[in-house]
C-alpha cells in the first residue's frame, strides 16, 4: 500500500517538497522517550506525506529502530515540528508529495 503511494506522489509531483530546515535537526536528546531511557535502537526511516500547505499530514514507519515508542516519537515529531516547501506539479501548483527520511536519534544524556 505505501509503494502504490509512492508511486502516486512521484507521478504527480513534479517537484519537491523540500524540507525548510533540516529535519534531523528537529529531533533532540531531549526528546528521547523516558521510558527507553538508557537503551539504544536503530535509526527510524519514515514516509512523510507532505499537504500543499508545507505540513506533514501523515508519518509511516519503512523501517522500524525496533522500539515502537521511538518510531512513534519521530513520528509525531514530524508531524509536530517539520515544515516543508511543497511540491509542485507539472502546472507549477501546490500539490501533495512525499519524503522519506531516516532518523538517527541522538544518544540521550546520563
Amino acid at each position: 500500500m505505501i509503494g502504490l503511494a509512492i508511486a502516486a506522489m512521484a507521478a504527480a509531483a513534479v517537484e519537491g517538497p523540500t524540507p525548510k530546515a533540516n529535519p534531523k535537526a528537529l529531533i533532540s536528546a531531549e526528546d528521547y522517550p523516558a521510558s527507553l531511557a538508557g537503551r539504544r535502537f536503530g535509526p527510524v526511516s519514515v514516509l512523510l506525506t507532505v499537504g500543499p500547505n508545507g505540513r506533514v499530514l501523515r508519518c509511516d514507519v519503512l523501517r522500524s529502530s525496533g522500539a515502537a515508542a521511538l518510531d512513534a516519537a519521530t513520528c509525531r515529531l514530524m508531524v509536530s515540528r517539520a515544515r516543508f516547501v511543497p511540491a509542485h506539479d507539472a502546472k507549477g501548483g501546490t500539490t501533495e508529495g512525499g519524503i522519506a527520511i531516516t532518523m538517527a536519534w541522538p544518544r540521550p544524556k546520563g
